[in-house]
């Protein structure tokens, strides 16, 4: 078994500890447990699996999602391998508990942050595919990622390699980065919810389910949904979360990568989620000294109790773990762990924590909470208490520089002050020379008390112009903060803040410090004012109305309101004269960015229609239709004989007003056949062949003979005489 090379970040360690624990393997710089180590609990659960069926396993759900076998459960969900039948790919499907599938705000709210979450796409998050109900199951069907949890890999491997540990929790802000950005907040960032893939990548999941069980079981019980070994303490308190909460979490996350250990364990999970309320994250060198300071920094950074001194979202806080990493040489960041190993009663409520399952999700009701804090905290040692909340970060540093100053010369055996000798035989033995040699002595008392005088004026003024009251300060740099954390900055430089919220900006979002007065790293006096101006964010601008205005006095009144003319376009109007603005409907425009483009149409008057122009022999039916198809309508319908249009078919068509175009809602006027004009056929019974013809024929009628008999006279005839019969229509003439 050959070994690989070695890396950056210890990829020596990290292969050997794969392969010591059974199928590990190393995959994009990263240790990545492909077996979980088995216990007995497990191997119990597994047969009570086994024994009893889920019944859920060899379902259809929602005619599309085979279910084949249950993955995990947790607090909120049981999540089940299946098969998407109509796209033929595997999905992991959590079905939500039925107590919560019960509740119709649940369900609601669930539906909402399931579509959000649908709107995301990064390769650090997991997909959502689908979201649905059927009958009383609520499921979310999400990408199958197979491989283990970053549970599984801290209770394997942790605490890791400082470089190992800051990889891993880059890539968990990498999509939590991606989630703030798109405006969604996880509220349950855990170990549990970052897979580990086979291909080594992590990946966040479930965004939103803790916020929607959260809202579905609160009210009047203020219920807390979420793992209480990560909540932030803002939402233990009041429920409130931004994206400064998932940063919070993170932080503990990373804690426990270096650590292998909660910061806060033991105890009822009220207990748990107070402390995480009541006291400040115990630092990380406590449990694993020899990390650098920065670590201790970073790490207090994102679990600070006070939101707003933590990184905004996690996109500030990936960039500082990156600065952190870069800024490291390789044996630090390489270096193996150690640990202060745990006293044994600390040890044991740990370890109980552990078994106990202390990061399964949990209904935390806020009267519980209340109670907590009444109950002791568990014991912490009083040198700890006293060093670390007395220490500010600044004396830790201070510590450090002053633990590598040059420690001053020792002076020479047997000289005292200004280096003068101490013995006095030479004096007596020789006192002709020790007149010179005394007032040698004298001047040069003198000339090091006129140095000490001058040291010390200059050390003085010193003083005064760098740390004293003659100082000055550069004002600190706090664009792109909120304002709480540029008044906290400008406060610490000795400097007094006051806030301008007045002024607008469309690059600057709303909140956000724009800049100050005097403007950054101007050196100033301590005491100094500096106003601190608060971007308001885009000044808004009331769109005009245009309403009865010309092309020119609408696009004067654009810019007369602080906006610039768009695209003008025209169209036909039947209300609005030529030439003016065609309004558009209320409330279809809202105010606007300042010097955002307005267009707008201008009217060309009533639109122009063509009759149409074929109608002579279509139906009467045919040729209305025709006509109030283009926004016409008939007028007059006037009827007449004509041997040649068949009857109620259109002789012919004609506007009702003459001498200009047609426009919507005109009348055209249509003449409509009664067919040829008809005759009374006369009697010719009786009369010769010739004489009768003569007649007929007179008539119009064309004529046929039929003999019947021998003779030459008309002995009957069809039509019979007196009926109607068309112009140019046969009379036949029956002769004998």
């Amino acid at each position: 078994m050959p070994p690989p090379p070695r890396g950056r970040h210890g990829w020596w360690a990290r292969w050997w500890a794969g392969w010591w624990l059974g199928g590990a393997g190393v995959t994009g710089g990263r240790l990545v447990e492909r077996r979980p180590p088995v216990t007995e609990g497990d191997r119990r659960l597994a047969d009570v699996a086994t024994a009893v069926k889920d019944p859920l396993v060899g379902r259809l759900i929602d005619s599309r999602y085979l279910v084949h076998d249950r993955i995990a459960s947790g607090g909120m969900a049981t999540v089940y391998l299946a098969t998407d039948t109509r796209l033929e790919r595997p999905v992991a499907l959590k079905v939500m508990h039925t107590h919560l599938a019960a509740d119709a705000s649940f369900v609601a709210r669930f539906t909402r942050e399931a579509r959000s979450a649908a709107r995301l796409s990064h390769p650090g998050v997991v997909s959502v595919y689908d979201q649905g109900a059927s009958d009383s199951t609520v499921y979310l069907a999400m990408e199958y990622i197979p491989g283990r949890t970053l549970r599984d890999l801290v209770a394997a491997a942790a605490p890791l390699p400082l470089g190992e540990a800051l990889d891993l929790i880059e890539e968990v802000l990498d999509g939590l980065a991606a989630a703030h950005a798109a405006g969604l907040v996880h509220r349950d960032v855990k170990p549990e919810n970052v897979l580990v893939g086979d291909d080594g990548r992590l990946r966040v999941a479930d965004f939103g389910l803790a916020r929607a069980a959260t809202t579905a079981t609160g009210g009047a019980t203020s219920t807390l949904i979420g793992t209480v070994g990560y909540l932030a303490p803002e939402l233990v308190l009041d429920g409130a979360s931004d994206e400064r909460a998932d940063v919070y979490a993170a932080g503990v996350v990373l804690y426990e990568l270096l650590t292998g250990r909660a910061p806060f364990a033991g105890g009822a999970p009220a207990q748990v989620a107070f402390r995480h309320v009541s006291q400040d994250m115990p630092l990380v060198s406590e449990a694993r000294p020899g990390l650098p300071l920065a670590v201790d920094e970073l790490v207090a950074s994102a679990t600070d109790r006070e939101p707003d001194r933590r990184p905004r979202d996690a996109g500030v806080m990936l960039e500082l773990v990156r600065d952190l990493r870069d800024g490291l040489p390789d044996a630090v960041l390489d270096a193996p762990p150690a640990l202060v190993p745990l006293a044994p009663a600390v040890a044991a409520a740990v370890e109980g924590t552990r078994v106990q399952g202390r990061d399964h999700v949990v209904a935390l009701p806020v009267s519980e909470l209340r109670d907590a804090a009444a109950a002791p905290a568990p014991p912490v040692r009083p040198e700890t208490r006293a060093e670390t909340r007395a220490e500010t970060r600044a004396e830790l540093r201070e510590q450090e520089r002053s633990a590598t100053r040059a420690l001053p010369r020792p002076s020479p055996p047997g000289s005292g002050p200004l280096g003068l000798s101490d013995s006095d035989d030479d004096d007596e033995r020789h006192h002709a020379a020790a007149r010179p040699r005394s007032r040698r002595r004298l001047l040069l008392v003198l000339v090091a008390a006129l140095v000490a005088v001058l040291l010390a004026g200059g050390g003085a003024a010193v003083w005064a112009y760098t740390a004293g009251p003659l100082a000055q300060l550069a004002v600190p740099e706090v664009g792109r903060s909120s304002a709480a954390q540029a008044q906290q900055a400008v406060e610490a430089r000795g400097l007094v803040p006051t806030l301008d919220t007045t002024r607008y900006s469309d690059a600057v979002p709303v909140g956000e410090v724009m800049s100050t007065d005097p403007p950054a790293d101007t050196r100033v006096d301590k005491g100094t004012p500096v106003t601190i101006f608060v971007s308001n964010g885009p000044q808004l601008r009331k769109v005009p109305d245009l309403t009865g205005m010309d092309q020119a006095q609408a696009s004067k009144a654009i810019t007369d309101a602080g906006l610039t003319v768009g695209k003008v376009g025209q169209a036909y109007s039947e209300t609005v004269p030529q030439g003016q603005v065609i309004p558009q409907d209320p409330g279809v425009t809202p105010p606007l960015k300042a010097r955002s483009a307005v267009g707008f149409t201008t009217s060309q008057g009533r639109e122009p229609i063509t009759a149409p122009s074929d109608l002579q022999g279509k139906s009467l039916a045919d040729a209305t239709k025709e006509i109030t198809d283009v926004g016409l309508q008939v007028g007059k319908t006037d009827r007449k004989n004509d041997d040649s249009v068949p009857k109620d078919s259109v002789v012919s068509a004609a506007p009702e007003q003459s001498g200009g175009p047609l426009h919507r809602g005109d009348k055209v006027d249509l003449v409509v056949s009664d067919g040829p004009a008809q005759v009374v056929v006369q009697d010719v019974r009786g009369r010769s062949v010739d004489e009768a013809r003569g007649i007929l024929e007179g008539q119009g009628l064309q004529v046929t003979e039929q003999r019947v008999w021998l003779g030459n006279s008309v002995q009957n005839q069809q039509p019979s005489p007196g009926s109607p019969a068309a112009s140019g229509s046969s009379v036949t003439l029956f002769i004998g």
